[in-house]
C-alpha cells in the first residue's frame, strides 16, 4: 500500500522526533534512557506529523530542547515542553555543594567498576535504592535526618544498602567505628576499636592510627608532643631505633620496612632481606 510521504525528513523538528523515538526504542541500548523504561505515547510513536503539529502549537522554535517535566514519565503532550538549553540543563542548582558530592560518590562506589574501592561496595552487592537515584529525594531525606557539613553518610548495617532505613549521618569517629575493617586494640587489658580509643583519649583518630603504623605502640595514647624525642622507635632484640635507622643499617628500602610493619610484622622478620612467605606477610596481630 502506498504511504504518502510527510515531507519532514530534512527538517530539524523531524530530527527531534527521531531522537525522541530512538532514545526509547532504538536497537542500540547504549542510546536508551538510563532506566530503559521511558516510552512515547501512541499518538506520537509512529506519526511524526502528529508530533510536529503539537510542537508548532506548543512553542517550538529552532534552538529549543524537548524536555519531560516528570523524568519518571514518558513522552506525551501533558509531560513535554520546549525550553532553552540552559533552562533544560538546569536542575537542582546544587552541583557544587558538599551534599551533591556525597551523593555522586555514593552512586559511583556502587556502580563504577573502575574505582579502586568498588569491590568493597558494588562488588559485593551494595546498591543505592531507587528513591535515592533521584538527587532531590536524597536531599529531602538528608535535611530531614540531621545533615550538616561536619557529618558523613553511614550505613547502620555495613552489609546493607544505601537506603533511608539503613543510613544515618555520622561523625568521622562514628563512621570509623562502624567499618567492617575496624581494628581492635588492647590497652591495659581493655579492648576497643581505634575510633573508640580516639574518642576516650581526645586524640585525633588519624594521630593514633599513624602512631600504630609507625611504631609508637607502647605510648599510643600519649599527649601530642610528648613523643617528640623518641618518635617512631621500633624495638628489635631489645634495641630501639627509628624505622629509618633500622632500614639504613639493614641495607633495606624504607618503604619495604614500613609496609611490613603496617602488616603487623615485628622483630627480626622486619629486617629479613629474603621475600617473606604468605603466612608471615598476612600476620596482623599486635602485642600491645
Amino acid at each position: 500500500m502506498f504511504v504518502e510521504k510527510h515531507g519532514l525528513s530534512r527538517t530539524k523538528i523531524y530530527k527531534v522526533w527521531k531522537s525522541m523515538r530512538g532514545k526509547c526504542y532504538s536497537s542500540n541500548k547504549e542510546n536508551h534512557h538510563k532506566k530503559g523504561d521511558i516510552w512515547v505515547c501512541d499518538e506520537w510513536k509512529d506519526d511524526p506529523v502528529a508530533f510536529v503539529n503539537w510542537a508548532k502549537e506548543n512553542g517550538y522554535e529552532e534552538g529549543l530542547q524537548l524536555v519531560r517535566k516528570d523524568k519518571e514519565d514518558g513522552y506525551h503532550p501533558e509531560n513535554c515542553a520546549f525550553l532553552k538549553i540552559e533552562e533544560a540543563c538546569k536542575t537542582h542548582g546544587m552541583r557544587k555543594t558538599r551534599l551533591y558530592n556525597i551523593w555522586t560518590q555514593m552512586i559511583q562506589r556502587c556502580t563504577n567498576q573502575n574505582l579502586d574501592h568498588y569491590a568493597r561496595y558494588g562488588g559485593r552487592g551494595i546498591t543505592v535504592c531507587d528513591e535515592w537515584k533521584d538527587f532531590k529525594c536524597f536531599v529531602r531525606w538528608a535535611n530531614q535526618n540531621g545533615y550538616n557539613d561536619g557529618l558523613t553518610i553511614d550505613r547502620i548495617n555495613v552489609d546493607g544498602n544505601y537506603e533511608p532505613g539503613n543510613c544515618k549521618w555520622s561523625t568521622d569517629i562514628e563512621q570509623a567505628r562502624n567499618k567492617r575493617t575496624s581494628r581492635y586494640i588492647t590497652i591495659n587489658e581493655e579492648t576497643k576499636t581505634l575510633a573508640e580509643w580516639a574518642e576516650i583519649s581526645g586524640l585525633p583518630y588519624k594521630t593514633i592510627q599513624r602512631r600504630l603504623y609507625t611504631g609508637c605502640e607502647e605510648e599510643l595514647l600519649a599527649p601530642i608532643g610528648s613523643l617528640y624525642k623518641h618518635k617512631y622507635l621500633i624495638e628489635i632484640n631489645g634495641e630501639k631505633k627509628t624505622m629509618n635507622q633500622w632500614a639504613k643499617e639493614a641495607g633495606m628500602c624504607f618503604s619495604t620496612l614500613k609496609r611490613r610493619y603496617q602488616r603487623g610484622i615485628r622483630g627480626e622478620d622486619l629486617l629479613n632481606k629474603e621475600r617473606l612467605n604468605k603466612k608471615q606477610e598476612i600476620q596482623l596481630s599486635f602485642d600491645l
